[in-house]
């Protein structure tokens, strides 16, 4: 969970076509070219198999939520927030799964690192999946949607600040509609005395919300998924990172309970999402998060990139969106972060966030362009303001 924080202390975290004249068939072999590259990148299904996806983005802003003020440069420039690369065999009832993302690619400057995400392996038992190694803490809907299924370029806030990987051994039961998730993690001290355990259940209406965010795939009758997730976190103390008592009762253990509800109905797609976050818990969004700069957050956790996730609060959201044809999908989220007291010592930004996302489908397995606005407000004193970002996706992660 190297991108969660529980505490104040706990954060660091096209050249052939240029060529090609009117009327020439140069555009339809490029046509041709890239229809060929998506289906060269579309995984196995059984056996052994990989995966590769790139998503690129632009993004535009002048405001002080993107540049972090004080007279630095606007932002407006290109950017990776993913590019990965996914191995797996099967064997027999075991299923090995390798998968990395290229980090450290900012704006093309400096060396370029593998981050280790999946590590693990899969055991499919008669009744249930184990599965032991380094993997996703699957805690809602927005967290654990693989990116290329996004409806916006970015997760919710939410989903964002809980979009990491840990080490540890989980479970998956199915019995018909439900579906129970357990799982214990090494949390914040690393392979030392303590951890985090997330228990989490799904029931599913119909056919359930699917693996595609938005409202791909849906029918005439409602298909939706309700999910309810508890975490208790008992390794901060031993964490090194401080004793995280932000509120001072001597307690550091924390309960988070998050409740998500997504689904799809003929041409529409929504979704709702809502946490209760204990006093000692603190969050931020991940680092690719609509590139913020400096969210103005309090404290120890001030110049961090992201927007905050304060203790003691009750950040929400809710996510609709409309398929005008199997190509065109529109989408509206507005998030409130609930996190106007940001620990102890003082008031918090406040955060609202308002997105507008169109997807176009450029045709079945050759990935799709996405254009995403984003209003950022905030309480006086506080960065805030608009992003624009325009990015492109093709590939898959599994």
């Amino acid at each position: 969970m190297n991108r969660l924080v529980t505490t104040a202390l706990a954060l660091a975290a096209v050249g052939s076509a240029a060529n090609a004249a009117p009327g020439d068939n140069e555009w339809l072999e490029l046509d041709s070219e890239i229809n060929g590259l998506s289906s060269s990148l579309t995984p196995a299904q059984d056996g052994m198999g990989w995966a590769a996806l790139i998503r690129a983005v632009y993004s535009h802003s002048k405001d002080d939520i993107a540049t972090g003020g004080g007279g630095a440069p606007d932002l407006s420039g290109f950017n990776f927030n993913d590019v990965d690369l996914a191995f797996w065999s099967n064997y027999g009832p075991y299923l090995l799964r390798i998968s990395a993302d290229i980090d450290s690619n900012e704006a093309g400057l400096g060396g370029a690192s593998f981050e280790l995400e999946d590590a693990y392996v899969q055991w499919n038992c008669e009744y249930f999946d184990a599965i032991v190694g380094n993997f996703k803490c699957r805690v809602s809907r927005s967290n654990s949607v693989d990116p290329e299924n996004l409806l916006f370029i970015d997760r919710t806030t939410i989903g964002s600040a809980f979009d990491a990987w840990d080490n540890g051994i989980g479970g998956l039961y199915y019995w018909e509609q439900l579906l129970v998730y357990a799982a214990c993690f090494n949390g914040f001290n690393g392979h030392t005395e303590g951890h985090s355990y997330v228990l989490r259940g799904e029931w599913k209406l119909g056919d359930g919300c699917g693996d595609i965010e938005g409202a791909m795939g849906s029918s005439d009758t409602l298909n939706a998924t309700a999910g309810f997730t508890m975490v208790a976190d008992d390794t901060v103390d031993d964490s090194g990172l401080g004793t995280g008592d932000l509120d001072g009762d001597g307690d550091t253990d924390n309960l988070i309970y998050i409740f998500d509800f997504n689904g799809k109905i003929s041409q529409f797609g929504f979704g709702a999402e809502v946490a209760s976050l204990d006093n000692d818990f603190a969050a931020v969004t991940d680092e690719d998060y609509s590139n913020i700069d400096n969210s103005g957050l309090p404290g120890a956790l001030a110049g961090a990139p992201g927007l905050g996730l304060a203790p003691d609060s009750l950040p929400w959201n809710a996510t609709v969106s409309y398929l005008l044809n199997e190509e065109w999908e529109f989408g509206f989220r507005y998030e409130d972060l609930d996190n106007s007291e940001f620990f102890a010592s003082g008031d918090g930004p406040d955060n609202t966030v308002m997105s507008l996302v169109v997807n176009w489908r450029r045709d079945p397995g050759a990935g799709k362009w996405q254009a995403e606005w984003t209003e950022i407000d905030a309480d006086s004193g506080f960065p805030d303001g608009s992003i624009l970002e325009v990015g492109y996706a093709i590939g898959r992660s599994r």
